[in-house]
């Protein structure tokens, strides 16, 4: 099966690896903590106990990150307790079927890059070992992750983890693939990235 995965670092003709920076451990201590319970949570997603329970290179973070891993560790959760068929999104690749996808998030945050790191990004053809897609709908991540940035809102955070996994849609969906699967890079086509540009 044919999908589209866009990197700066993959190259051609290379096998995907799952987690391939290493930073699903950065969730860990979220999981844990919502495990212990609610208000223990709370603490840690405020940075109040982070100095006990976080590696190094979590506490070191800028806001933003920290917030990033933070929301990953709520879906993570929700997903191990209540939707343990669907793919960790710590422990998997990101794909689309669509490249109008791309399209759209090439413009939302890559076109305003400078030039040189533009330069850097590819867009390959993949070609994934599975026979059938888990889509999920990535404006409920974001919603998810705005929820936690703007008012620390971690009961809107669940709801969301919730809704996205049980692949419910927004008004405007943009349609994710995880994937555990092997995966390998057969194509380069980043010159329809370039066209973006004009």
């Amino acid at each position: 099966m044919t999908v589209y995965h866009m990197s700066q670092t993959l190259v051609l003709g290379e096998n995907m690896k799952n987690d391939f920076e290493k930073k699903a451990e950065y969730t860990l201590p979220f999981v844990h903590a919502l495990e212990i319970g609610m208000d223990f949570f709370c603490d840690v997603a405020a940075n109040g106990q982070a100095k006990k329970l976080l590696p190094d290179q979590l506490i070191h973070l800028d806001r933003s990150e920290y917030i990033k891993w933070c929301v990953e560790g709520v879906f993570e959760f929700v997903r191990k307790e209540e939707f343990p068929n669907c793919p960790s999104r710590i422990n998997c690749k990101y794909f689309f079927d669509d490249l109008e996808n791309f399209k759209i998030l090439y413009e939302a945050g890559w076109k305003q890059e400078p030039e040189e790191k533009r330069a850097k990004l590819h867009l390959y053809e993949i070609e994934l070992d599975e026979e059938s897609l888990q889509k999920f709908d990535m404006f409920i991540y974001d919603e998810a992750y705005d929820a936690m940035a703007q008012k620390q809102d971690i009961a809107a955070v669940l709801s969301c983890a919730r809704r996205y996994f049980s692949k419910a849609q927004s008004e405007t969906p943009i349609w994710e693939i995880l994937s555990d699967r092997p995966a390998k890079a057969v194509k380069d086509i980043s010159s329809f990235l370039k066209g973006l540009e004009e």
